[in-house]
């Protein structure tokens, strides 16, 4: 039986963003790094997890994770 991995998205809206970094110091697998001056960004898709911790952490609401199919 082959398992195949799940693919995740990270959508970040970015007239919400704050720039806290909560979403960076929560993610457990570092998916989401800041940027210069704050700003989250996803650089290499395929680390999350889709655990959503990021999407319940954000104080603006301004991340959501979608499941991709492939």
């Amino acid at each position: 039986m082959q398992t195949t991995k799940k693919h995740f998205k990270v959508i970040i809206n970015y007239n919400y963003c704050k720039k806290c970094g909560i979403c960076s110091w929560i993610c457990p697998v570092n998916a989401i790094i800041e940027e210069e001056f704050g700003k989250p960004v996803v650089p290499d898709p395929e680390k999350c997890t889709g655990c959503l911790q990021c999407e319940r952490m954000c104080p603006d609401f301004a991340i959501s994770i979608k499941q991709i199919e492939q």
